[in-house]
């Protein structure tokens, strides 16, 4: 496994997998050929079937404006990758060269014929067992672990992450507005702020905790700057945690430890299983981020390692089977609720094993996140960020309907 930086990073809405993939896609391009006559860029499965609403087109055409190009959709042929998109590159010599890439979520992308294998690896453990037994034997706790093996310099690390996610919800409650695409729905966590205000709310920590998931994720749908945690449409989970573990007064040297081992809740489910939608629904992206959020409080909290882990079982277990189905394909109906319920799901999965005995415990991690990544392989396509199923389809209709 490589860095925690893989699943904590400072990037622009909205989708990581739909618009920071892509944009590393093209950057990969135009490095490994610094000449270019033109290129063709075919978008395949989820990115051609909601890449409009995600804005993947347009960033795309961003990077390559210098650039002839056409970027085409294909939605009807099958791929082994939902997120694949291919390159067709012509050269000032008339030679034409193609690239297959995938976006694999968290913004990373996998370019065909590379070896995947590039000596970055930091973790020698794959499992979250396996790195218990050894935190066992040497006597570690997880977030020593961490530390141990990313270096002192992902303290500074973190220290940016935590800014990021409190500009990332400051600029969420003061903007208003309605966000970008056809949707037009209105941002709320200014309303939500207002509100709290008016009813004397300011202490009430759910009250705080959704508000501030709401704020991020806002931003997110609006393109704007956030924490990619560990994907842009889960962006506003950790938020929501980072306020209650704020208004706990909790010690900031224990939240940073929390982000320590969320990142490697996370980087264990981007190893093992996936963080994309497109490829094992939105338990991939929303459950993994409630995981990571729920394994954050309990270290923050001084849990034992083995409730840390079990907190962040039974926040994926409970996550199961959660579908991705954006409407009309923009991360906003209802991911942006959707952030907020889990944020408050973390801290209930949290509390719970608190006073749960650990010796009853009968599901490891590891085994929900298998379960997980074959769940959404079982999936419908249309339940994989399609935007063909569910609310996607129901709600589509009914706006069309009324049009």
């Amino acid at each position: 496994m490589r860095s925690i930086k893989e699943v904590f990073y400072i990037g622009h809405g909205p989708s990581s997998s739909h618009t920071i993939g892509p944009v590393n896609a093209v950057k990969y391009v135009l490095n490994k050929y610094p000449e270019i006559k033109s290129v063709k860029v075919t978008l395949f499965g989820s990115l051609a079937m909601t890449g409009k609403g995600h804005l993947t087109d347009y960033v795309m055409d961003k990077y390559l404006k210098d650039i002839p190009h056409r970027i085409a959709f294909n939605g009807r042929k099958h791929v082994k990758h939902p997120n694949t998109m291919l390159f067709e590159i012509t050269l000032p010599d008339g030679t034409l060269r193609k690239e297959t890439i995938v976006s694999v979520g968290g913004g990373v992308i996998d370019v065909k014929g590379e070896n995947k294998k590039d000596g970055t690896d930091l973790y020698p453990h794959k499992t979250l067992s396996e790195i218990m037994t050894y935190c066992r034997e040497y006597g570690y706790s997880l977030w020593e672990y961490v530390l141990y093996h990313e270096g002192e310099d992902i303290l500074s690390y973190v220290d940016s992450i935590y800014d990021a996610i409190h500009e990332s919800i400051k600029r969420g409650i003061e903007a208003e507005g309605v966000l970008p695409g056809e949707l037009k729905l209105k941002r709320k966590a200014k309303l939500m702020y207002q509100n709290m205000i008016k009813e004397h709310k300011e202490n009430d920590i759910q009250t705080n905790v959704a508000i501030a998931a709401f704020a991020a994720s806002e931003e997110n749908a609006a393109g704007g700057v956030i924490v990619v945690a560990p994907t842009c449409g889960s962006a506003g989970v950790i938020p929501g945690v980072v306020k209650y573990l704020d208004m706990k007064k909790v010690p900031y040297e224990n939240i940073r430890r929390g982000f320590l081992v969320a990142g490697l809740i996370g980087l264990l489910a981007k190893s093992n299983a996936s963080i994309s939608g497109a490829e094992a629904g939105c338990q991939a992206e929303i459950g993994v981020a409630c995981a990571m959020g729920a394994a954050m409080i309990a270290t923050a909290f001084n849990y034992e390692y083995k409730k840390i882990a079990q907190s962040a079982e039974v926040a994926l277990e409970h996550s199961l089977g959660l579908t991705c189905d954006p409407v009309k394909g923009y991360v906003q109906i209802p991911c942006i609720e959707r952030c907020a319920i889990f944020a408050l799901k973390a801290i209930n999965a949290a509390s719970i094993v608190e006073i749960m005995p650990i010796e009853t415990a009968k599901v490891t991690f590891d085994e929900s996140l298998l379960t997980m990544y074959m769940t959404g392989k079982d999936l419908h396509s249309g339940y994989r960020e399609t935007a063909k199923k569910g609310l996607g389809k129901v709600i589509k209709e009914l706006i069309d309907k009324n049009k």
